[in-house]
C-alpha cells in the first residue's frame, strides 16, 4: 500500500514538472505561422479550427488585411455572409486593390440576395482591375443572377467582340445565353428564349443543350418543318444519335410522312438492332401508315414499280419528286444516286443531285457538280448557279475557319460570274478574317468601280477603314452614305462612332485642335452623345480650358443628371477653377450616397485640401485650418493634412499647437522625413534643444545624410552651455631677438541672453611672468541689439595694468550692423581713451567690417582703421578671413604692452586666417599677421604674429 502511494506521488510530481516546463518554455505565437496553418485547415475543410487560428492571428496583428480577408472567406464558407460583408467593406476601404476581397464581397452580396450591391462591387473591382478576365466573367454571372438580361447580353457581346479567340470567354458567352434562354423559357417568353439559344448555336453549332431547347420550342409551337430542319442539321454532325433519330421519327409520324418515317425507323434498326422500342415501333408504324394511306399512296405504288423495273426512269423521277415533296432530302439523294449508278452523266439527275446536296447543306459537293454541268453545257444559268453554290461553299469553309479553301471558292465564284456581288462581298469578308486589310480594301474599291454608290459596298469600305484605324477616311465614306440617306439612324450612329475614334486617336497624338473639331461634329449630330461629351471634357481640361470643360460637363449632366463619373469630373473642373465650395458639395453628396467607394472620399478630401491651400496662400490661416480639420475627420492619418495643419499653426507663430499634429504624423509614419524634420525645427524654435536634438537624431537614423547628421550635431551643440578655450599668440620681430608669447585659458558659459567668459593669460618676460585676468560679456537686449563688455587686470608685466571696453551693436535693414563704443587702457602710467565706430555688412556668405578708432592719449588725438573680411563656408561653420589695418588699435592684443609707444607711429598691418568647426563642438583656428611700423623717416621695423585657437563646447 505504501509503495502504491509513493508511485502516485511520483506521478503527480512528474505531471507538475511537465506542465511547468510547458508553461515556462512555451514559445510566443507567430501570427504568420497561424495564418499559414489556418489557410491549410481551410483547404482541408476544417473551418472551425481555421477560424480559431485566424482569430488569434488577427488579435496579434489587427491591421493585417490578409488575415482579415481569410476570416471573411471562412465566414462565407460557414454560410455567414451577413457577418462577412461588413468586414470586407472595411478591408476594401483600407485597401481598395484587394482582389480576393472583391470576390468575397460579390459572393456575400449574392448570398444575401443583394444583387444590386453585387453589381456595384464587381464594377468597383473592374475599375481597379479593368483587364481581369475572371472578374469580367464574374460580372456576367452577377448580371445573370440579378436577372438584368439586357445589360448582361450587351456585356456578353462586348466581351465576345473584345476576345473573339479566347476559349474561356467564349465558354462564358455560351453559358450566359444558355442560362438566359432557360430563364426566358421559364418566364413564358419563347421568342426571346429561342433567340438566346440561337446565339449559342451561332457560337457552337454542335451544342446539344441549345439544339434540344430550340427543337423543343419549335415543337411546342407546332412548327414541324422548322423542327425537322433543326433535327436534320443536328444529325449532320451527330449521325448516330439515337435521341435525334427517334425525335426525327416522331416528327415524321406526327406529320404523316410515313414513308420517311419508315426509312428513318430502318436506319435506327440498322444502327441499334437490339433496341426493343424500335422493334416494337416497326409493326405499329406500318399499321398506322397503312391506315392513313389506305393503299392509295402514289409513292408506294411507284416503289412497287421500281421493285419490278429498277431502271424505270419515269417511276424513279416520280419517287424522287414525292420524296422531295415530303422533305426527305437524304432519301431523295439516295434515289438519285441509285439512278446515277446506271446513268452517271444524266444532266437531269445531276441537276437534281445539286438541288438535294444544297438542301442538306453539302455546298462543296453541290458546287463541284454544278461546275461540272457548266463546263459540260456552257449554259449561263449553270454558271450563275455555280457562282451561287461556290459562294455558299466558301461561306461554309469560312464558318469552319478554313480560310484558304474559302478564298479559293470565292475566286471560283468570280471566275464563273465576274462581278458577282455576293462573291465580291464574301471575298472581302474572307480577307478580313485573314486580317489582310489592304486586300479587302482593294477588293471593295474594285467592286465599287463596277457598282458605284452601292450602299452595301460603301458600308463595307467604311467598316474596313474603321477596323484598320483609319477613322477619318471611314467617316468620309459614311458621310457619303448619310448624304444619300439623311434620315438613316444607323449611319448617323456609325459616323459618330468613327468621329469619336478619330478624335480619341488625335487626342492621344496631342493634336487637340483637330480632335476638338471631330468631337464637336459628333455633338452637332448627336448633342447628347455621352462619349463625345466625356472626351471634350477631358480634352478641354487637359488643354487648360476649364471654363469650356465645365460647359460640356453641364451639357452632359442635363441629359444624364445622376451620372457619377460626370459629377466627379465636374467637381474636378470646379476645383481647377478654384470654386471649391461647389466642388466639395458635389463630392460630399457622392460620398454620402456611396460611402464605400473610396475615390469619392479621396476626391472630397483633395478638394478640401486645395481649398485649405487657397486660404493659406491668401493669408487666412484660420480658414485653412478649418478645411484641414475636415480632412482629418475623414482621414485621421492623412500625411499632407497633418503636415499642412502643422505649417498653418507655425505660420500663426503657435508652435505648441503645431506640435500635436506633427506628433500624430510621426506616430502614423514613424520614418517620415518631413515630420521628423518638422518636429526638430519646431523644438529648435522653442529653444528646447534637448528634445530637438533627439528628434534630429531620429531623423538622421531614418535618413542618414550629411545634412541630417550636421543638423543633429548642431542641435546637440545648442544644448551645450559651457566652453573651454585655449589661445596661443607668438610674436617675433626683425629688429631684435625677443619673442612675445602669450598663452590664454578661457571658460565661457552661455546663457539665454548671451554669454559670459573668464580668461587667464600668461606671458613670459625677462623681468618675470605676466599674468592677466579678463572678464567678458555678450548680452542680447533684443533680437537686433546687443552689448559687448570687457574688463582686464594684470600685474603689469607683459600686459597693460587695466583695460576696459564696451560696445553697443544694432542690426539695421538690408543686412547692415552698426557699432558704437569706448575703450580704456592704462599701461606704464599712461592712460588712453578711445572711441569706436564700425559698420558691417553681410552679402550671402561674405562679411565685411570697417572699424575706426579715435584715440586720446596725454592730450593728443590719434586714429586707427581696421578692415576685416570673412568668407564663410560649410553653412557658416568655417571661414577664411583677411585683415588690413592702419595704425595701432586698443583691441590689438599683440601690441597692447607697447601701445603708449606705438599709438602715434605709422603702422600698417595685413593678415589672414582660417577657422574650422568640427560637429559644432570643436573649433580650431590659425591667424597670421604682418605688421610694418615706421619709427623714423627712413627706418621701419616688422613684427610677425601667429595666433592659434582651440575651443571645445561641453
Amino acid at each position: 500500500m505504501l509503495m502504491k502511494r509513493s508511485c502516485y506521488i511520483l506521478l503527480f510530481c512528474c505531471c507538475v514538472v511537465t506542465t511547468a516546463q510547458a508553461q515556462l518554455f512555451k514559445k510566443s505565437q507567430d501570427p504568420d505561422a497561424l495564418y499559414t496553418s489556418a489557410l491549410a485547415q481551410t483547404r482541408a475543410g476544417q473551418y472551425a479550427a481555421a477560424t480559431r487560428q485566424i482569430d488569434e492571428a488577427i488579435r496579434l496583428a489587427p491591421k493585417n488585411t490578409d488575415y482579415q480577408t481569410l476570416k471573411a472567406r471562412l465566414l462565407l464558407l460557414q454560410n455567414r455572409p451577413q457577418e462577412a460583408l461588413p468586414m470586407l467593406q472595411r478591408i476594401l476601404a483600407a485597401n481598395p486593390r484587394n482582389r480576393d476581397a472583391y470576390f468575397y464581397a460579390i459572393n456575400s452580396a449574392t448570398a444575401m440576395s443583394r444583387q444590386d450591391d453585387a453589381v456595384c462591387y464587381v464594377d468597383e473591382a473592374l475599375y481597379y482591375f479593368p483587364r481581369d478576365r475572371e472578374l469580367a466573367i464574374k460580372k456576367l454571372g452577377v448580371l445573370d443572377n440579378a436577372q438584368q438580361f439586357g445589360k448582361a447580353n450587351a456585356y456578353a457581346e462586348e466581351l465576345w467582340a473584345r476576345h473573339p479567340d479566347d476559349s474561356v470567354i467564349n465558354r462564358a458567352y455560351i453559358d450566359h445565353y444558355l442560362y438566359t434562354g432557360g430563364a426566358y423559357a421559364k418566364n413564358g417568353n419563347p421568342i426571346l428564349s429561342r433567340m438566346a439559344y440561337e446565339k449559342v448555336l451561332e457560337a457552337e453549332p454542335a451544342n446539344a443543350e441549345a439544339s434540344t431547347a430550340v427543337l423543343g420550342l419549335y415543337l411546342k409551337n407546332e412548327d414541324y418543318d422548322a423542327a425537322l430542319i433543326r433535327v436534320n442539321a443536328a444529325l449532320a454532325t451527330q449521325p448516330n444519335s439515337y435521341e435525334l433519330l427517334m425525335r426525327k421519327l416522331g416528327i415524321q409520324q406526327e406529320t404523316h410522312r410515313y414513308a420517311d418515317a419508315l426509312a428513318t425507323l430502318q436506319t435506327i434498326r440498322n444502327k441499334y438492332p437490339n433496341d426493343a422500342k424500335a422493334a416494337q415501333l416497326e409493326n405499329s408504324l406500318r399499321l398506322e401508315a397503312a391506315a392513313y394511306y389506305s393503299n392509295i399512296d402514289p409513292y408506294m405504288l411507284y416503289l412497287s414499280v421500281l421493285e419490278k423495273e429498277p431502271n424505270n426512269s419515269e417511276a424513279l423521277q416520280k419517287v424522287i419528286g414525292l420524296t422531295v415533296a415530303r422533305g426527305a432530302y437524304e432519301e431523295a439523294l439516295g434515289w438519285i444516286n441509285r439512278g446515277l449508278r446506271t446513268r452517271s452523266n444524266d444532266p437531269v439527275l445531276l441537276g437534281q443531285k445539286v438541288d438535294m446536296l444544297e438542301h442538306v447543306n453539302k455546298y462543296p459537293e453541290a458546287a463541284q457538280i454544278a461546275r461540272q454541268l457548266w463546263q459540260q453545257t456552257r449554259n449561263s444559268s449553270w454558271a450563275q448557279r455555280t457562282a451561287q453554290l461556290k459562294n455558299a461553299s466558301g461561306r461554309y469553309y469560312l464558318g469552319q475557319q478554313q480560310y484558304t479553301l474559302a478564298l479559293q471558292e470565292f475566286e471560283d465564284a468570280l471566275s464563273a460570274a465576274p462581278g458577282d456581288r455576293d462573291a465580291l462581298n464574301n471575298l472581302v469578308n474572307c480577307y478580313i478574317a485573314l486580317k489582310q486589310t489592304d486586300n479587302a480594301l482593294l477588293t471593295v474599291q474594285k467592286a465599287l468601280q463596277q457598282y458605284p454608290n452601292d450602299e452595301a459596298l460603301l458600308s463595307k469600305e467604311a467598316s474596313i477603314l474603321s477596323d484598320a484605324g483609319r477613322y477619318e477616311e471611314a467617316a468620309q465614306v459614311t458621310r457619303q452614305l448619310l448624304a444619300v440617306h439623311p434620315g438613316n439612324a444607323a449611319y448617323s450612329t456609325t459616323l459618330a462612332d468613327q468621329q469619336l475614334a478619330a478624335g480619341r486617336i488625335l487626342m492621344q497624338a496631342e493634336d487637340y485642335d483637330l480632335a476638338r473639331t471631330q468631337l464637336q461634329q459628333v455633338l452637332a449630330q448627336q448633342p447628347n452623345n455621352l462619349d463625345a461629351l466625356n472626351y471634350l471634357i477631358n480634352l478641354e481640361s487637359g488643354a487648360g480650358r476649364p471654363d469650356s470643360a465645365l460647359n460640356y460637363a453641364d451639357q452632359a449632366l442635363t441629359t444624364y443628371p445622376g451620372d457619377r463619373e460626370l459629377l466627379l469630373k465636374k467637381a474636378s473642373i470646379l476645383q481647377t477653377l478654384q470654386r471649391y465650395d461647389e466642388a466639395a458639395a458635389i463630392e460630399q453628396s457622392l460620398m454620402e450616397r456611396y460611402p464605400y467607394t473610396l475615390k469619392y472620399r479621396n476626391a472630397y478630401t483633395e478638394t478640401l485640401m486645395a481649398r485649405g491651400d487657397s486660404f493659406r496662400r491668401s493669408q487666412q490661416p484660420d480658414s485653412a485650418l478649418a478645411q484641414y480639420e475636415k480632412v482629418l475627420a475623414l482621414r485621421p492619418k492623412d500625411s499632407l493634412a497633418l503636415l499642412y495643419t502643422a505649417n498653418a499653426w507655425l505660420g500663426k507663430q503657435q508652435p505648441d499647437s503645431a506640435l500635436p499634429y506633427i506628433d500624430r504624423g510621426i506616430r502614423a509614419y514613424p520614418t517620415s522625413i518631413a515630420f521628423l524634420e518638422k518636429r526638430a525645427n519646431v523644438l529648435e524654435a522653442r529653444k528646447d534643444y534637448t528634445a530637438a536634438a533627439l528628434a534630429a537624431d531620429s531623423l538622421q537614423q531614418s535618413a542618414p545624410t550629411t545634412d541630417h547628421r550636421e543638423y543633429a550635431d548642431f542641435l546637440q551643440s545648442k544644448g551645450l552651455h559651457d566652453q573651454f578655450g585655449m589661445y596661443y599668440l607668438n610674436s617675433t620681430y626683425d629688429y631684435n631677438n625677443d619673442h612675445y608669447n602669450v598663452a590664454t585659458l578661457e571658460y565661457r558659459h552661455y546663457i539665454k541672453k548671451g554669454s559670459y567668459a573668464f580668461r587667464v593669460g600668461y606671458a613670459g618676460r625677462q623681468e618675470g611672468t605676466g599674468i592677466q585676468g579678463e572678464a567678458e560679456l555678450y548680452y542680447n537686449h533684443s533680437a537686433k541689439t546687443y552689448s559687448y563688455a570687457l574688463l582686464t587686470g594684470s600685474n603689469g608685466l607683459a600686459f597693460p595694468q587695466v583695460r576696459a571696453a564696451y560696445s553697443l551693436f544694432h542690426t539695421f535693414p538690408h543686412g547692415f550692423e552698426g557699432e558704437i563704443g569706448a575703450r580704456y587702457l592704462h599701461a606704464d602710467s599712461t592712460n588712453s581713451m578711445s572711441g569706436v565706430v564700425s559698420i558691417a555688412k553681410s552679402i550671402h556668405d561674405f562679411w565685411a567690417n570697417f572699424r575706426t578708432y579715435l584715440i586720446s592719449e596725454d592730450g593728443s588725438l590719434y586714429t586707427s582703421f581696421n578692415l576685416t573680411t570673412r568668407y564663410y563656408m560649410n553653412r557658416q561653420q568655417d571661414y577664411i578671413s583677411f585683415v588690413a589695418a592702419l595704425g595701432t588699435s586698443p583691441d590689438d592684443r599683440s601690441r597692447l604692452i607697447a601701445f603708449p609707444q606705438l599709438v602715434g607711429l605709422l603702422t600698417r598691418s595685413v593678415g589672414a586666417g582660417f577657422q574650422k568647426t568640427f560637429r559644432f563642438r570643436t573649433t580650431v583656428g590659425v591667424n597670421a599677421m604682418w605688421i610694418n611700423q615706421k619709427i623714423s623717416d627712413s627706418q621701419f621695423q616688422n613684427q610677425y604674429d601667429l595666433y592659434f585657437t582651440l575651443l571645445r563646447k561641453f
